[in-house]
């Protein structure tokens, strides 16, 4: 029997609170940070861009040990 499991992660780009105009990205579980970018970003899309790989990452990690 195949049971789906909805990805607990969830990736947010939000304004970036230490540079204005830029973005930063976070990955996040149940509410608590699991990875955030180390630079900003100056678009929402090149943010989303970068923390998507990321976000790839860690959905490959989390659905090879489940």
């Amino acid at each position: 029997m195949i049971s789906f499991k909805p990805n607990p992660h969830k990736l947010r780009v939000t304004p970036s609170s230490k540079e204005p105009g830029r973005f930063d990205w976070s990955i996040t579980r149940d509410d608590m940070v699991v990875r955030q970018s180390v630079r900003s970003f100056g678009s929402e899309g090149a943010s989303e861009a970068d923390g998507d790989v990321a976000f790839r990452e860690i959905t490959a990690q989390w659905q090879s040990v489940r």
